[in-house]
């Protein structure tokens, strides 16, 4: 259970701090159901273009239309058995012409790549890191 797990050790697994830089909360992660089934809690994030030489995010970049999520199924009981799940959507599509990031695609581009993660292999955490392209 979600609840259950210390958040900040998941936060500090290089895998998921690489793209969740800042403390993951509670608030941060929305339940997912499949087929009406509940299956866990995710977390998404949009992404940038690029980084700066320094390696940080280069915000003038805009967004790259890379989403990622982190997953973490209902059954779990460590940091380990989150799946990091990173998703395509359009870019164009990320952020309002106001610049305000558009949520409801964002999360929806999130749960679908989480989704065809599932079909594809229920227990994937052979690899952490899987792309799925929007349709």
């Amino acid at each position: 259970m979600l609840e259950d797990l210390d958040l900040a050790e998941l936060q500090r697994q290089p895998r998921i701090s690489l793209y969740f830089r800042y403390p993951l909360l509670l608030r941060d992660f929305h339940k997912l159901q499949v087929e009406g089934r509940p299956r866990g809690h995710y977390a998404a994030k949009p992404l940038y273009a690029r980084l700066t030489p320094q390696g940080r995010v280069d915000r003038s970049s805009g967004y790259s239309g890379e989403v990622a999520a982190l997953f973490v199924p209902d059954e779990a009981t460590t940091p380990d058995e989150a799946e990091l799940v990173l998703a395509h959507m359009d870019s164009g599509r990320v952020a309002h012409p106001s610049g305000r990031r558009n949520w409801p695609a964002i999360r929806a581009a999130a749960e679908r790549g989480i989704r065809e993660m599932l079909a594809a292999s229920p227990s994937s955490n052979a690899d952490p890191a899987r792309h799925f392209l929007e349709r």
